[in-house]
Formats: structure tokens, C-alpha cells, sequence
């Protein structure tokens, strides 16, 4: 008999762990499911909060797999090392923990739902007024310190065909190739032009131009040559980071990336009252039912 009463409860404790709490369209969401998540001292609302965060993260899981959303092996790889290397355990001393499989699903649905905010907010058009911006600095105040900032253009070239020449060094070679096209350049023709033809630098697809860059950021071997340049001037070839290249300063300005800072917080706050109004419209065409007695 005791035997009996022993069955009995195991069973009904199996049953009430996995007792559906919600149905989403389709699906169903157990109380096994968002155990995890809830605490023993919890009230009926705040277990409901979670209940309503699942409900969210389904819909947008589903939304996700309608788009062919699927994060990058590689990108999985990264969060995986970063918390190894957080909590001082080699990769294969992670792999052989119990949890590895649930902690690969939570990475990958993390990095789903990030794609897909990145993807329904990308073509938002959000736009900051002056008074919003005077009104966060108030809270933030600028410390008022501009930075300097340079865009610059370049050619560069690591290796050259040097079968037409017995005399010359490659370095050689190529240094008065770069000269050559200095010449060129300075006779009219367009640096975008030739940097996409011959430069071996990623940026030729851009004709060579490069984003606005920090110039205290920028390598010794490029900042030396910067600050002897002004704005459409050309330098000599000089060697920098595995090549030979010749450069010229786009523009310059000055910048306070305090105020850069708030106005981009302000404009990530926008995105997220967005993707949570969007979020919102899920729900409506969605079908939900929570069964709040069972929590």
C-alpha cells in the first residue's frame, strides 16, 4: 500500500510539472517548461509576467523561422568561449557539463532574437529633436572634450609581379608603382579610380575611403603620416601593417562623442518602444490562452 501512495504522488507531481500553463497558436507551454524562471516566493502576477515573456519569445521564435533566421556557427562558438573563459573552465570542461545542451539552446535563441530586432528595427526611421537631446544631457551632462576624427583614402599594395625585373627588390617595385600612381593622381586622374583597381586593401571597394576614424586610435605608422598631411594631400609611399601604400587625408573634424553616446542611447530606447509596440501586434493576430489557476 505504501508502495501504492508513493506511485500515486510521483505521478501527480509528474503531471503538475508538466501541466500546460499556456497555448500559443499551435503550441503549448508547460509548467516545466518556465520552472527555471520562477522563484518559490513569487505571487500569481509576477509568475504571469513570465508566463507572458515565454508567450513572447515563441512568437518571436516563430516569426524568426517564417524569415530563415539562424545564427552563425560562429557566433555560437564566441558566446560558448566567452563564458568559458568567465568562469575559468577550458571548452571541453564546459562541454562535459549536464547543462551543455540547454546552455547551447539558450545561446541560440538569444542570438535569434537579436537578429530579428536587428532586422524589424534596421529601416526605422528614428529621429532625435533638440529637445530630447537637451533634455537627456541635463540628466548626462557633456564633459565638453571633442575629439579628433579623420577620414582618409589609400592604396595599398603587399605584393607585386616582378618577373619584368632582375635589378629590383619587390619593395622597390612596388614603391614606384605607388609613385606612379602619385604621379597620375596629381596630373588628374581619380584616386577612387585607381584604389579600386590596384589597391589590395579591403576598402578599394570603396575607392579606398576609409569611415571616420579616431586619430588616437590610428597606428603610429599612419598617424605620423596623417599629421604631416593636409586635407587632399598626398603622402610618399610609406610601410605600414604588412604593406607598402600611399594615403591622403579625406577631411578632418572634431567631435564630442559624449554627446555621439547619448544621442545613440536615445535612438536604441526609440527601437525597443518599437519592437515592443511590434511585439504587441504578434499577440493580437495571435491565438493565447493562459491557464493563470494552475500557476
Amino acid at each position: 500500500m505504501k508502495i501504492f501512495f508513493l506511485l500515486l504522488f510521483t505521478s501527480i507531481n509528474t503531471f503538475a510539472s508538466n501541466s500546460i500553463i499556456a497555448i500559443v497558436n499551435d503550441e503549448i507551454i508547460t509548467f516545466n517548461s518556465i520552472a527555471s524562471d520562477i522563484n518559490s516566493e513569487f505571487n500569481t502576477e509576477q509568475k504571469l509576467k513570465v508566463v507572458n515573456k515565454h508567450i513572447d519569445t515563441k512568437l518571436q521564435l516563430k516569426k524568426a523561422e517564417k524569415l530563415g533566421i539562424e545564427p552563425k556557427p560562429s557566433a555560437v562558438n564566441s558566446a560558448l568561449n566567452n563564458i568559458a573563459e568567465q568562469n575559468n573552465l577550458t571548452a571541453t570542461q564546459l562541454q562535459s557539463s549536464p547543462q551543455f545542451n540547454t546552455l547551447i539552446n539558450d545561446i541560440k535563441t538569444s542570438l535569434i532574437l537579436n537578429i530579428l530586432k536587428q532586422i524589424i528595427t534596421k529601416d526605422v526611421n528614428i529621429v532625435i529633436s533638440k529637445n530630447e537631446l537637451d533634455k537627456a544631457l541635463i540628466s548626462n551632462p557633456s564633459n565638453k572634450k571633442l575629439d579628433e576624427q579623420v577620414k582618409i583614402a589609400q592604396i595599398a599594395i603587399a605584393s607585386i609581379d616582378k618577373t619584368d625585373s632582375l635589378v629590383k627588390s619587390e619593395e622597390e617595385l612596388i614603391q614606384d608603382f605607388l609613385l606612379e600612381l602619385t604621379s597620375k593622381i596629381k596630373t588628374g586622374e581619380s584616386f577612387s579610380a585607381l584604389a579600386k583597381l590596384h589597391s589590395q586593401d579591403p576598402s578599394y571597394k570603396n575607392g579606398g575611403v576609409s569611415p571616420w576614424l579616431d586619430k588616437q586610435r590610428l597606428p603610429d605608422a599612419f598617424l605620423n603620416v596623417v599629421n604631416k598631411l593636409k586635407v587632399n594631400e598626398i603622402s610618399e609611399p610609406f610601410f605600414a601593417a604588412k604593406g607598402w601604400r600611399i594615403l591622403k587625408v579625406v577631411d578632418t573634424r572634431k567631435v564630442n562623442k559624449h554627446i555621439d553616446a547619448v544621442k545613440a542611447a536615445l535612438v536604441r530606447q526609440k527601437q525597443n518602444i518599437y519592437f515592443k509596440d511590434w511585439v504587441k501586434k504578434l499577440r493580437e493576430e495571435a491565438y493565447i490562452e493562459i491557464f493563470d489557476h494552475k500557476l
